[in-house]
């Protein structure tokens, strides 16, 4: 977690003063630090607060209850919505990410007819890196590594908040600059005949919440295979054919109460290191339904090794509390695969936990604090009182349980942020007051001045600049400054025509391109140029919610305004399958990750494409998310796309809480550490 000045940016007196208030927005230059830019987000929903310190599975995914029952609403959508192949004519299809940033460790039967996911918080695993190794992942509350690049190898599992240290000063009532946790692999899950010869390691499944990955062992067709949950509360290894391993970081003292040294049977061990931490693993049968024993021989001081071949389940949970063990071994026997996200309508939605084994005493799991303010408990999900663990950077996770007896356990989240409903706020500005600040004069100066997007410039800038002049149009809408004339509005949009038919008919000298590799809309100057970091990494997957939020957010104000345009439907299909990049919610759309950006268990998008990152994935500006959201909900109402509307509303709602509640610090907020709240707010948010 960095912190990183901002400030409250409007565009001009007539922005600033009539409708919206607005988060500077916060962008990555291309050596990787933190700049604000002046020509933040001017259409922020009026909720934004003032910053002044500064898939194969995919389940019942869908419209369920509620009356867009259907993401294809009808006939009424452009082409180019529907989950149909991009056209050709309109984005060139490539593969030039082959030799460029290709994904790594992907099993081949894994990505036929399946876009791959490429800012998801497990990305890291399958990120194209020169060097052998694989950067961590967090699920929080642990942390995550493969280890294939060199011995011992495979699945390292930790709780990171024990490491954590800050620095720096950021000037703010004496508060740190950063704070960030240490990679220490505290428990290793191996076997003997991996430990010390590289495995074959790939990623073999994944949904909406969840990867699943497998070691092979060389010399034999043994496997490992683990699911990778955000929020589980043990971490699970099944093996095959397998004689396991398990490795710490520290001297182990105890075994179920007896110094470490000679053979312990059992089902389950409690294992105490000299470092104090304390674990506890079980052993389970293949199918995770019962107990299986397992004897353990002591291998040095660290490292617990089967006496034979094992076949089944082990799972490991850190034991922060003694307290913990009852409601740990009631549980451990129900484990957890995925989720997938049930969107139901505009204001609530679920998650659809997929879980194997004995599940008769519910899924036990980990809740963010924005869960724990949403989850509906009539549902008879229970929260464990006394279960609390830390994540890196998003404060207490809190343990629930949901009622016993179903294999596909649920929760159900009701979302209540308030979020406007259009493009202008509930409160208008008095005439009079009009007047008195001179808003028309100001306007008609702005409408009237030299508007330019440069043909060979940034879809990140030029979206910007394109969002701004649209928004002069929608105050030239307003009766409260301009009366009754028109003539100021037909003048704006025939400039935002003018500017915008080169996006339109996509010949910009960097046009956009359909990557077949991942299966997106990109940028193909990081092609042309072979630079990873080009118009902010768009090519890389970078950032694609703040540089089409943009795009989208002027289609839906062109959308109202200038419904009669002749290039509408035109634009409406290059905007679409913006969406689609972005936040695609169609599970039987094969040609697009399904929420690219946005995380639904995290409440907020990750910014960071298909490269890796020693620190995890990063969500780099928030109020340029909201923008994103916001957008899409207003394009959707435009368009009367139903569908598209309830979700860029939920969107929009999920978002703005997580933001208040992990972004921005009020006094209340116990988020971040006592040394890093005077800040206020953070600064670019990574995972670690």
């Amino acid at each position: 977690m960095k912190i990183s000045a901002s400030a409250f940016i409007g565009l001009s007196a007539v922005l600033h003063h009539l409708h919206f208030s607005a988060v500077a927005g916060q962008a990555i230059d291309k050596n990787g630090s933190s700049s604000f830019s002046n020509d933040s987000p001017v259409v922020a929903p009026t909720f934004a607060p003032v910053v002044n310190n500064t898939e194969p599975d995919a389940g019942d995914v869908g419209f369920t209850n509620s009356s867009a029952s259907n993401p294809d609403v009808g006939d009424e959508n452009p082409s180019g919505f529907h989950a149909s192949e991009p056209p050709s004519y309109l984005v060139e299809h490539t593969d030039a990410m082959i030799g460029l940033c290709p994904p790594r460790f992907l099993d081949s039967s894994v990505i036929k007819n399946r876009a791959i996911p490429t800012n998801n918080w497990w990305g890291n695993i399958i990120a194209h890196d020169s060097n052998a190794a694989i950067q961590p992942i967090w699920s929080n509350p642990y942390s995550l590594q493969m280890v294939v690049d060199k011995a011992p190898f495979g699945m390292s599992v930790s709780y990171p908040y024990r490491s954590r240290f800050s620095g720096g000063s950021s000037g703010n009532n004496g508060a740190v600059k950063f704070y960030a946790h240490g990679m220490v692999r505290e428990f290793v899950f191996s076997a003997e005949e991996i430990v010390w010869q590289k495995p074959n390691f790939q990623v073999v499944d994944w949904a909406d919440q969840g990867v699943t990955v497998k070691f092979t062992a060389g010399s034999s067709s043994g496997t490992m295979v683990s699911d990778l949950v955000s929020g589980m509360v043990y971490s699970s290894m099944k093996y095959s054919g397998l004689t396991p391993r398990l490795v710490s970081s520290a001297a182990i003292s105890t075994i179920n109460g007896q110094p470490m040294g000679g053979q312990v049977r059992g089902s389950k061990f409690e294992i105490v290191y000299n470092s104090g931490q304390k674990w506890v693993v079980y052993a389970l049968s293949s199918d995770g339904r019962s107990e299986k024993e397992i004897t353990l021989t002591a291998d040095g001081n660290s490292a617990l090794k089967s006496t034979g071949v094992f076949d089944g389940i082990l799972r490991v949970a850190m034991v922060l509390e003694s307290s913990w063990l009852t409601t740990l071994d009631e549980h451990k026997s129900c484990t957890v695969q995925a989720a997938n996200i049930d969107l139901h309508d505009d204001s609530s939605y679920a998650f659809k936990w997929k879980t194997t084994g004995d599940c008769s005493c519910g899924l036990l799991h980990y809740a963010m604090k924005h869960h724990t303010e949403t989850i509906d408990k009539s549902s008879g999900v229970r929260q464990m009182d006394g279960m609390v663990a830390y994540s890196t950077t998003r404060g207490a996770y809190q343990a629930f349980t949901t009622p016993g007896g179903s294999a596909d356990p649920v929760w159900e989240i009701k979302e209540a942020q308030q979020v406007p409903e259009d493009f202008y706020p509930s409160r208008k500005i008095a005439s009079n007051m009009a007047q008195q600040q001179r808003i028309l004069d100001h306007l008609r100066e702005d409408i009237n001045a030299g508007w330019s997007i440069p043909l060979d410039g940034s879809y990140y800038f030029n979206g910007k600049a394109a969002q701004k002049y649209a928004s002069l149009c929608l105050i030239a809408n307003d009766p409260a400054i301009v009366g009754g004339d028109k003539n100021l509005l037909n003048s704006c949009l025939n400039k935002l025509r003018g500017v915008m038919a080169p996006f339109v008919a996509n010949s910009w000298t960097n046009k956009l391109q359909y990557d077949k590799i991942y299966g997106g809309i990109v940028s193909s100057q990081g092609f042309k140029t072979k630079d990873l970091n080009a118009d902010f990494g768009n090519t890389m997957y970078n950032d694609h919610h703040f540089h089409y939020g943009y795009w989208i957010h002027t289609a839906a104000i062109i959308n109202r305004l200038d419904p009669s345009w002749s290039d509408l439907p035109k634009l409406n299909t290059l905007v679409n399958l913006l969406v689609r990049d972005v936040a695609n919610f169609d599970p039987d759309d094969k040609f697009f990750a399904r929420f690219r950006s946005f995380d639904w268990y995290r409440g907020h998008s990750y910014s960071h494409g298909v490269t890796p990152f020693a620190d995890g994935k990063d969500q780099e500006s928030t109020s340029e998310d909201v923008n994103f959201a916001f957008g899409m909900y207003m394009y959707g109402k435009a368009t009367n796309n139903a569908a598209m509307e309830a979700v860029g509303k939920l969107m929009t709602r999920v978002n703005a809480h997580a933001i208040k509640t992990y972004f921005l610090i009020e006094d209340a907020n116990q988020i971040h550490p006592a040394n890093f709240r005077p800040n206020k707010v953070t600064g670019i948010f990574f995972d670690n």
